[in-house]
C-alpha cells in the first residue's frame, strides 16, 4: 500500500485535483455529502480542474447536474483553468463558491495542438504528452501562483488499484504540496467501489472522463464505452476520425487506436451518423499538400537498430479540395495514390535502407498543419541526400 507522511496539517488548505471522472467524482461526493469521511472544513476545500476543451457533453451534464449544486450547498471553492495558448500559460475561467455551469472550453483545446502538429495522442518517456500539456503544465502553474511555495494539502483520485501511479506521484513534492490518496491510503476504495458509490448516491452511471478522441482510454472495456459516447454524440467522433485522417496523410502509422483506425471502428460498429458527420467535416475544410521529410537515425548503440526519428513539414499548396487534389497529382506527376481511408499521398523518396534512412512523401489533408522542422534537420537532409552512406554522429543519433 502507498504510504505517506503527514504532518500537522489540520490549518493547511485542501486542494483536490478534480479529473471530473469517476474516482475524483467520487471523492468529492462523499466529502460533500458525508462530513465523517474528511478531517477539515469544506470552506478550506478548493476543487480545481483543468479543462482540455475536448470533453464530450455527457461529463458536463454530471458535474452540473449532481456536483454543482452540493458544491453550491457547502460553499466549496470551485476553479476551472485552461491552458492558455500553444505557448503555454492558464487562463482561469471561473473561480467560484457558487459555480452555476462547467465551462468545458477554454481560449485552448487539446485538439489544438494535435491538429497543429498533424499528430495523435502520443506517450514519451512514459508519460502521456497531452495529459502533461493540457493538465499537468496548466495545475502546476495555478499551483505555482496560489501558494507560492507555502505548504497545502493535494488529494488526488487515485482508485486503490493505481498503487503505482500514486507512488510515481508521491516523488513530485514541489510547489509545496503535500501528496494525499484517500482511495487508497483511508478508504480503500476500487474504481468498481467507486462506480457504485456515484451510481447509488446519484441513480445513474457516472462516466470516465476522457476526450473524445482518447487512445489511452480505449482497452477492452473502454473501446465498448467510446463506441457508445460516439453513438451518443457523433460530433466527437468525427473529431476522432479527422484529427486521425490529418495525422495518417503525414504518417500512414498514426492509427488512432494502435493497430486499429478510428474509421475502422465507426465501420465495424455501424456508426452511420459519426461517418456521415466526419464526411461533413471534410467537405467543409479548406485542403493543403504537405511535404512531409524525415531522418531515421540508428540506435546510439546499435547502429543497425532504427533509432530517432526527425520529421519536417511544409506546407506546398493551399486551396479547395479540387485544387489541392489537381496540385497533388501535378506534384508527383501522376504518382499519388488514394488508400482504403480515402486519403492520398504521393511517395517522391522511398525511404533509403540502412540507417540513417530517409524519406519523403507529399500528403493531401485538411488546412492547419503547421510548418515545422528542429533547427538541424535542413542541413542534415541535405548532407545525408546527397552523401546517403554518411552516418550522423552518436550525439545527433541519440
Amino acid at each position: 500500500m502507498c504510504r505517506m507522511t503527514r504532518t500537522d496539517s489540520a490549518a493547511l488548505p485542501v486542494v483536490l485535483s478534480f479529473g471530473m471522472g469517476i474516482d475524483s467524482a467520487a471523492v468529492a461526493a462523499r466529502w460533500f455529502t458525508e462530513p465523517a469521511s474528511r478531517d477539515f472544513p469544506l470552506d478550506r476545500l478548493t476543487v480545481l480542474t483543468a479543462m482540455t476543451g475536448d470533453e464530450p457533453d455527457v461529463t458536463r451534464r454530471l458535474v452540473e447536474q449532481h456536483l454543482l449544486p452540493l458544491m453550491r450547498g457547502s460553499g466549496v471553492r470551485f476553479v476551472q483553468i485552461s491552458r492558455t495558448s500553444q505557448r503555454g500559460g492558464y487562463t482561469v475561467l471561473d473561480d467560484s463558491r457558487s459555480p452555476r455551469r462547467l465551462i468545458t472550453r477554454g481560449p485552448w483545446r487539446l485538439s489544438d495542438e494535435l491538429r497543429a502538429s498533424g499528430t495523435v495522442p502520443q506517450i514519451a518517456a512514459k508519460r502521456r504528452l497531452c495529459s502533461l500539456h493540457a493538465k499537468g503544465d496548466v495545475l502546476d502553474g495555478w499551483l505555482g501562483d496560489e501558494f507560492r511555495g507555502s505548504p497545502f494539502r493535494h488529494i488526488l483520485g487515485f482508485a486503490g488499484e493505481e498503487l503505482r501511479r500514486a507512488e510515481r506521484d508521491e516523488r513530485y513534492t514541489t510547489l509545496g504540496r503535500i501528496p494525499e490518496y484517500p482511495l487508497i491510503n483511508d478508504w480503500w476504495w476500487d474504481r468498481q467501489r467507486c462506480e457504485q458509490y456515484l451510481l447509488d448516491r446519484f441513480g445513474e452511471p457516472w462516466t470516465r472522463s476522457a476526450c473524445g478522441y482518447c487512445p489511452f482510454s480505449a482497452g477492452r472495456r473502454g473501446r465498448a464505452e467510446l463506441v457508445e459516447r460516439w453513438r451518443a454524440e457523433p460530433a466527437i467522433g468525427a473529431q476522432a476520425l479527422t484529427l486521425e485522417y490529418t495525422a495518417m496523410a503525414l504518417n500512414p502509422r498514426s492509427k488512432l487506436y494502435g493497430t486499429v483506425a478510428a474509421q475502422d471502428l465507426a465501420r465495424t460498429h455501424g456508426l452511420t451518423d459519426v461517418l456521415a458527420a466526419f464526411e461533413h467535416d471534410l467537405r467543409r475544410q479548406r485542403w493543403s499538400v504537405y511535404e512531409v521529410r524525415r531522418i531515421i537515425h540508428p540506435r546510439r548503440d546499435d547502429p543497425t537498430a532504427r533509432g530517432t526519428a526527425w520529421r519536417s513539414v511544409r506546407t506546398v499548396f493551399t486551396g479547395s479540395r479540387t485544387d489541392a487534389t489537381a496540385a497533388l497529382a501535378a506534384m508527383a506527376a501522376g504518382g499519388a495514390v488514394t488508400d482504403q481511408y480515402g486519403i492520398s499521398r504521393a511517395e517522391i523518396i522511398p525511404r533509403t535502407g540502412g540507417f540513417p534512412a530517409l524519406e519523403m512523401t507529399l500528403a493531401l489533408a485538411p488546412v492547419g498543419v503547421a510548418d515545422k522542422e528542429r533547427p538541424a534537420f535542413a542541413a542534415w537532409w541535405e548532407r545525408l541526400h546527397h552523401q546517403p552512406d554518411l552516418t550522423p554522429p552518436v550525439a545527433l543519433a541519440a
